[in-house]
């Protein structure tokens, strides 16, 4: 696998992207196709031997009857499904060739553009259509590669709205004690691995915001990729959020809290107008505590 930084692509990067190109004919061949795109892990260099070949072709008016009729019937594979998602101009083919699942959406430019405008204008932060719109940021064009740009300079128009929007929204953070005593301390393993999954998917969604980086929280892969091209990052941000999860007992924690510390001080540097200062305190205010004996009921003395 590719290392953050290394720039070189893998071997199975390479296949797959010349395997896109030698099947894009067979859609942008169609009158109503405008643009055909590779996305995924394969543009990023980064596929290995389990990656799927991800192409999303795009469309003025979508020829739902050419789909269900298998563009690709005459190419030795296996169609898998094919089919409309849900109730917008949205359809998706899975085809296999041998070993390798080759996923095929296509999409309508006008249902792309309302997607485009539901985060450029509406600062939609929902992870879903996020990952779209950095997907597309991160793709490679097959056919239409003036339209590419047209909308890939569009999308790179990250609006600040949006950016504080994502810091804000993000600041959640268990209180310290939480985690080792209500959680851990108790063998709620389940909670304990959860709750520092959460935690560090909020600071990943503080560094997007901070970055004018569009989310990949909901399906956290190809971290460290991500993080090497943030500006705005801590020292050692992969290794200490891998370090979060594996190290053993309680010592997540330590390491979480100084990640805390280290995501949540740039933003009193680039967005001075977030109230740092008042999640800091809460955080020290509301720490989880022990108390073995009950408490005695006294009367507050007034003056």
């Amino acid at each position: 696998m590719v290392k953050a930084g290394e720039g070189k692509p893998t071997a199975a990067s390479l296949w797959r992207i010349e395997l896109a190109r030698e099947l894009t004919p067979f859609y942008s061949s169609h009158p109503g196709t405008r643009m055909v795109i590779v996305s995924g892990s394969t543009p990023k260099g980064l596929s290995d031997a389990y990656s799927d070949l991800d192409v999303i072709v795009f469309w003025d008016e979508m020829d739902v009857a050419w789909l269900e009729a298998a563009p690709l019937r005459d190419v030795e594979c296996e169609l898998a499904y094919s089919r409309k998602m849900g109730e917008s101009d949205v359809y998706l083919e899975s085809y296999y060739f041998g070993e390798l699942k080759a996923d095929f959406g296509h999409v309508t430019l006008d249902e792309w553009k309302k997607e485009v405008d539901s985060v450029l204008v509406d600062l939609d932060t929902s992870d879903s259509t996020q990952g779209a719109l950095g997907g597309f940021r991160s793709s490679l064009p097959l056919y239409g590669e003036a339209l590419f740009e047209e909308w890939r300079k569009r999308v790179d128009a990250y609006p600040e709205g949006l950016a504080e929007k994502m810091v804000r929204q993000n600041m959640r953070m268990f209180v310290p004690g939480y985690l080792l005593n209500q959680a851990l301390g108790r063998g709620e393993v389940i909670a304990y691995y959860d709750g520092l999954c959460r935690m560090l998917k909020n600071q990943l969604g503080i560094l997007c915001g901070l970055n004018r980086m569009y989310s990949f929280t909901e399906e956290p892969r190809w971290v460290e990729y991500y993080l090497g091209k943030m500006e705005v990052r801590p020292e050692r941000a992969w290794e200490r959020m891998s370090g979060v999860i594996t190290a053993e007992g309680g010592e997540g924690v330590e390491i979480l809290e100084g990640l805390t510390n280290d995501v949540l001080s740039p933003i009193e540097e680039h967005m001075p107008d977030v109230d740092v200062a008042r999640l800091r305190d809460r955080r020290k205010q509301m720490t989880v505590r022990a108390r073995e004996e009950k408490p005695v009921v006294r009367e507050r003395k007034t003056a």
